[in-house]
Parts: C-alpha cells; sequence; structure tokens
C-alpha cells in the first residue's frame, strides 16, 4: 500500500463512521478499561488513546504468539522475532529494542525498567492464562512511571469465576504443540483459586530456531467483608530457546530458513535460557467514598545466552531480583471531584556475567583472538526507585471533566565492579571503578475530556514520561575514548500531545487519535575516534500520527474490524558521532528513523454462521508500509502484506475445535530489514503456517 491507497483508506472510514452515527441507537454500550487506574472505567471517560482485546477474540484467535491478538488494536506492531517467543514493539514508535514500552500483567510490571529486556512478554502467562489485553498509547497516566513513553502494555490474567476445568492443545508445522490446562474451585462463597499451566514446544521453521517453555500461574482470591478483598497470584516460567541470527539479503533470498550463523557457531549449539518467577499480594478496600489499593510483590529473573552477533560469541549470564510496593488511595470530596495519591517502591539488584566460553579468532576489519576464559564484565548493579504521584479529576461541566497529575521520579544505581579498573582489555572493552548515579524527573500531565451523551466523548491531553537508562548502557562501556560519557547520560523524556474521537453505539465502534510525541536527550549509539560505540544523549526526535479503530457489526453474522495508524517519526536534530559536525553526511537532522513503517494496519472480517451453529471464521490482512533501512536514508524497504485465515467451531458447550492458516499465500517477506555497518541485516517473517486444535471444558 502506498501513500495515496492509505489516506483514502482513512478517508473512506470516516465517511463511514459519519453515515452511520446519524443511523445508531442510543443504547450505553460501554468499553471497559482497567490499566488507567487500576479501576474499572468507561473508554469515553477516559482523555486518552487506550485499545482492548476482548477474551472472545483471544480465544478465537488461539495466537502462535500473543502479538496476534495484540496487533488488532491501531498503531500496535510487535514483531516475533524469528518465530520464537522473542520480540520488539513498534508502538507509536519505530521498529525498536529500547524501553520505550512498559509491560504490566495484572497491573504490576513485569520487570524493572532499569534492566529492561525488550522481550518481557516472554514472562507474561499468555499461553495460559489471559482474559484481557490492554493497550494505553503514547505516555502512560501518572501511575507509570520510566518506560511508559510510547505505551503500556497490560496483560490480564482470567478472573476466578465458576468451578470449571479446561484443557486445551494445538499442533502445527514444523512439530509445534501447545498444551494448556486450567481448574477452578471455589472454597467458599469469598474465597477462591485458580491454576493454570501450558507447556510449549516448537521444532520452529527456520534452523536452529526451538523452542521450549513451561508456564504457571497461579491465583487465590478472598472476599474478607463486603469492603475488603485479597488478591494473591504467582506467576512463573522457564524458557529454552535455541538463537539465530539476522540474514543478509542474497542469503534470505536463496533461503529465508537457513539460521544465519557460521557453521563453528551452529557447533555450539547456542541458545538463551530465561526462568521467571513473579509472587504478588493485592489489598483493596472500597467503601464507595474511598477506595485504596496496596500491592506488594517479588520478582526474580535470569536471562542467560551466548551473544551470537558479536564477533568471540561471549556467554552472557544474568540475574534481577525484585521486591517491590504499589500503594494508591482514591477519595471523593464530592460526586464530581476525586483525587488519587500514590507512591510506586522498587529495590532491585542485579547481577551481569560475561566471559569467553571457548579461544576464538576472528578475521577481517578488527581481526582478533579472544582467548577461553577471558572476562568482559562483571558487575552488580543496586537499583532504588521512589515515586510518588497525584492525580485529580473534576466537573468544569455536566459534559466537560479535566484530570491533572504529577509524578515525581528519584531514581539511584549503585553500581559495584568486581573487576579492576583499567582503561581497555585489548578487545575495547572499559573497567570502571564502583559508583553511585541518581536521576530525578517531575511528570506533568493534564486533559480534558468531553462527552457528548453517554456513548461518545472526544478529548484532548498533554503528558510528559520519561525513560531512564539500563544499567548496561550506564556502565558497560567500551574504551578509554568514552571517558567523558561517564556519568553524563540522562534520562530521555518525552511530551505527548494528543486529540482523539472515542464512541461506542449499537453496531458501530469507534476510536480516533491524532499525536505528537516530541523525545529529548534521546539515546543513541556513537562512535569514538577508534570506532567503538557506546551510547549517548544525542538525538531530539518528533513521533506524529493518526490511528483509527473502528469495528462495524452489518448484521448477525458478518462485521468488520480496522486497525490503523500512518505516522511520520524523524530527527528533528540528529549528529551522527559524538554530536561533532564532521561533514555534511554527518547531519541527520530532518532524516527518518529507521525501520519506521508510514502505516500499520490490520483488517478483520468475522462471520458467524447463521446456519451451522457454533462456526466462526475470520478472515484477516496484516500490512505494513515502507520504511528506511537507515538512518542516512539511503535505502527504503517496501514493507509487506500478508493475510491469514480463522476458524472456530463450537461443537458442544463443552467442546470447541479451530484451525487457522497464517500467510495463506505463502509470501516470502521481511519481517523486518535494517542496515548496519553498510550490511543487510533481515529478519524473514513466516511461510505459510497450518495449526489445528481443541479445547475442552468441563
Amino acid at each position: 500500500m502506498k501513500s495515496g491507497f492509505s489516506y483514502s483508506l482513512i478517508a473512506i472510514a470516516l465517511l463511514q463512521a459519519d453515515l452511520l452515527y446519524a443511523q445508531q441507537q442510543s443504547d450505553d454500550i460501554e468499553k471497559i478499561i482497567v490499566t488507567a487506574s487500576r479501576t474499572a472505567k468507561a473508554n469515553t471517560d477516559l482523555a486518552l488513546s487506550a485499545g482492548s482485546v476482548s477474551t472472545e477474540v483471544i480465544k478465537n484467535d488461539n495466537a502462535q504468539h500473543v502479538s496476534e491478538s495484540l496487533e488488532t488494536i491501531s498503531g500496535v506492531l510487535l514483531n516475533q522475532l524469528s518465530g520464537g517467543q522473542g520480540h520488539n514493539a513498534a508502538i507509536r514508535m519505530p521498529i525498536n529494542f529500547g524501553g520505550y514500552t512498559l509491560y504490566l500483567q495484572d497491573n504490576v510490571p513485569l520487570q524493572s525498567a532499569a534492566f529492561y529486556n525488550h522481550n518481557a512478554l516472554w514472562w507474561a502467562s499468555t499461553n495460559s492464562s489471559v482474559s484481557r489485553l490492554e493497550v494505553i498509547k503514547g505516555a502512560g497516566t501518572s501511575l507509570y512511571g520510566s518506560g511508559a513513553v510510547a505505551a503500556t502494555v497490560n496483560v490480564i490474567s482470567a478472573p476466578i469465576d465458576k468451578d470449571s476445568h479446561e484443557l486445551g492443545i494445538t499442533f502445527g508445522e514444523s512439530n509445534y504443540q501447545r498444551m494448556s490446562g486450567s481448574t477452578t474451585h471455589n472454597i467458599s462463597d469469598s474465597n477462591g483459586i485458580r491454576v493454570s499451566a501450558a507447556y510449549l514446544n516448537n521444532e520452529g521453521w527456520r534452523d536452529h530456531s526451538s523452542v521450549e517453555k513451561s508456564e504457571l500461574n497461579v491465583l487465590h482470591e478472598l472476599q474478607i467483608d463486603d469492603k475488603q478483598s485479597l488478591k494473591t497470584s504467582l506467576i512463573a516460567s522457564t524458557l529454552d530457546q535455541q538463537m539465530l541470527n539476522a540474514l543478509k539479503e542474497e542469503d534470505f533470498l536463496k533461503d529465508p530458513t537457513q539460521s544465519g550463523l557460521q557453521p563453528e557457531v551452529l557447533a555450539i549449539d547456542p541458545r538463551r535460557k530465561t526462568d521467571y518467577l513473579r509472587v504478588s499480594s493485592e489489598y483493596i478496600y472500597d467503601d464507595n467514598e474511598l477506595y485504596a489499593s496496596v500491592i506488594p510483590y517479588f520478582r526474580y529473573r535470569t536471562n542467560d545466552y551466548i551473544a551470537t552477533w558479536q564477533p568471540s560469541m561471549p556467554n552472557v549470564e544474568s540475574s534481577v531480583k525484585s521486591i517491590g510496593l504499589l500503594a494508591l488511595t482514591n477519595f471523593k470530596h464530592s460526586v464530581d471531584f476525586e483525587t488519587t495519591l500514590g507512591i510506586d517502591l522498587e529495590r532491585s539488584e542485579g547481577d551481569d556475567f560475561s566471559y569467553q566460553p571457548t579461544t576464538v579468532t576472528t578475521t577481517g576489519w578488527g581481526a582478533a583472538t579472544y582467548p577461553k576464559g577471558h572476562i568482559f564484565y562483571k558487575d552488580s548493579t543496586t537499583f532504588t526507585g521512589i515515586s510518588p504521584y497525584i492525580q485529580h479529576t473534576g466537573q468544569l461541566t455536566e459534559q466537560l471533566n479535566y484530570a491533572l497529575g504529577l509524578r515525581y521520579d528519584h531514581n539511584t544505581y549503585q553500581f559495584d565492579n568486581t573487576l579492576p579498573t583499567y582503561d581497555n582489555d585489548g578487545f575495547g572493552n572499559r573497567s570502571i571503578a564502583s559508583r553511585e548515579d541518581t536521576f530525578k524527573h517531575l511528570s506533568p500531565k493534564a486533559s480534558l475530556n468531553y462527552k457528548f451523551d453517554a456513548q461518545s466523548a472526544v478529548y484532548a491531553r498533554y503528558a510528559n514520561a520519561i525513560r531512564i537508562p539500563t544499567a548496561s548502557e550506564l556502565y558497560h562501556l567500551k574504551s578509554k575514548e568514552t571517558s567523558s560519557q561517564l556519568g553524563s547520560i540522562n534520562e530521555e523524556t518525552s511530551d505527548t500531545y494528543e486529540v482523539g474521537y472515542k464512541a461506542n453505539f449499537e453496531n458501530l465502534s469507534i476510536e480516533l487519535a491524532y499525536y505528537v510525541m516530541d523525545v529529548k536527550e534521546a539515546i543513541v549509539t556513537a562512535t569514538d575516534g577508534y570506532g567503538a560505540s557506546f551510547r549517548v544523549n544525542a538525538s531530539e526526535v518528533r513521533h506524529q500520527g493518526f490511528e483509527i479503530g473502528t469495528t462495524y457489526t452489518f448484521s448477525p453474522a458478518w462485521s468488520l474490524a480496522l486497525a490503523y495508524s500512518q505516522s511520520d517519526h524523524e530527527f528533528v536534530h540528529y549528529i551522527k558521532g559524538n554530536n561533532l559536525v564532521q561533514n555534511d553526511e554527518d547531519d541527520l537532522s530532518n532524516n527518518s528513523l529507521v525501520m519506521a513503517p508510514e502505516y500499520v494496519a490490520n483488517l478483520r472480517l468475522n462471520y458467524d454462521s447463521q446456519h451451522i451453529a457454533g462456526l466462526n471464521v475470520t478472515a484477516e490482512i496484516k500490512s505494513i508500509g515502507d520504511y528506511w533501512m537507515d538512518s542516512e536514508n539511503s535505502r527504503q524497504h517496501s514493507g509487506y502484506t500478508i493475510a491469514n485465515l480463522k476458524a472456530n467451531y463450537q461443537v458442544t458447550d463443552t467442546l470447541k475445535l479451530h484451525a487457522r492458516i497464517a500467510n495463506i499465500t505463502d509470501k516470502t517477506y521481511a519481517l523486518q530489514a535494517e542496515i548496519r555497518f553498510n550490511k543487510e541485516r533481515i529478519q524473514p517473517g513466516a511461510p505459510r503456517m497450518a495449526y489445528v486444535g481443541l479445547s475442552y471444558t468441563f
């Protein structure tokens, strides 16, 4: 799709919405969002862009990866990397690996911002227990701190309902197997427990891309009395995934199934292994006038792998232990005014160790021999975050509401290095002395929401947000020449300006948003005089775009859902290198960012048979537009369009069958493509894949 078609698509959708608006009845049909305030609110009461995926859609998708369901929300793109469980994201951003998206499960962060990993959904219980998915696009509310810059993604676990048991199984090509089960037991009228588990095993459609994952989710709910309740959850998972690499263009065109690794690398069977555990308990007090929520949590994760993208292929071992507390209270001054006061506390300890497992000799530019046992870094970082916030909402008129928010983040890093200090280990790595760094930031928020009626509203908002640097960006430095960067990296700050419209009618729901997001002090990769790379604040970036999400029900049998966004992401100011002008080619200001698709679209046609009871069929088209493969904007990638088909058949009240075909035309395409160091790096998209399965409830 090109620009002309993109703009036509928007115009048609808007015209259709306008014509249908006059035909709608005024039934009270609401969409509920939990993430914004930790309490259920109608989306038309919230002055922000928030999308959700229902239980029905999630179950009918039977997705191989949760990204397939999330992409039904406008402006959301998650790439499932290499067909495994890893992913990156492009939500109001280019396709990227940075810490601009905050990932939650049941309102609790899945990871620490100081030790951010773009694969955070590894650790969510998406195969065993998920009832809803929610995405707040743009800067989050005052409840959320670092990372809630481009989006906040919340995986909401299935609640405890009536006593039931469910088993599910899915088989697919490349020996794909997924088994899941759950049991819910109400011990009494006020006391219940649900245990869910899943196991996934997949050899992968690319060479050396097998993955094995197990996950467990336990939820206990206790209603203490009519005002107090306690919800305790345990989330645990283990993942073992073979590693592979991006492909050069000639290799991609020749055989996209190859691993991208050299034979000597494949011989050591490089893998990534990660274990995860999170225990949390939420105490709630609610007497209609006063609401309070207190969530203490403990979190632990490991992440061990061989860095196949580095010339020496070092081993990396890391672990993070966290304890935290999320506490808020909301009280109503009157019918029209309420205030929320809260505080987030976190203490995380991260250990990092990287060493050379075998002797490796590289060739070409920068050739060297890396001896077995050489240690690149061995250190620990203790992160402490203290973040109080306030959020106040009120009514200016019967239809016009306002919201004001303020959040203060005080983040401290204590770095302890077990290695001696040196400027260069012989391979361009620097070891620095133990030190402490502190980042402080005050983030204001303000919004207006005007409700035409119970079903529709317009809004405008401003929100400031931050992204703190990770411990690795701060302390794993390259060469003596980066000494000027030590202690000088600041947090990135963003300002989001947004206007939007929402409506929920009998047969039509529609959400429109236009946003501008300015990011200052953007952390980018620079190079020193010796060619070593390091991280530095050296850029100002502007992201702006338009989003439309709409669902229209033509009849009891047919409905159409569109999620579409069109965006522009460019450097306002960026001088390549250490922000020093060397020649005109180093000034990349006004250039587009790498891997920033012109548009992202997902179109679904749903059919609920009126002749065969229980049959549902969904035809889906997924498309992304052109984008530049490098910051110099020297080469463009043409994006892709693929089609998927899904079918579900409710045989009886207890038995359901499902089948789906991904990429039905068996199109060869690049999931993402970029140029690094003058070489293409292409992540191939999956070929045609078929899956079948069943679920049984009793």
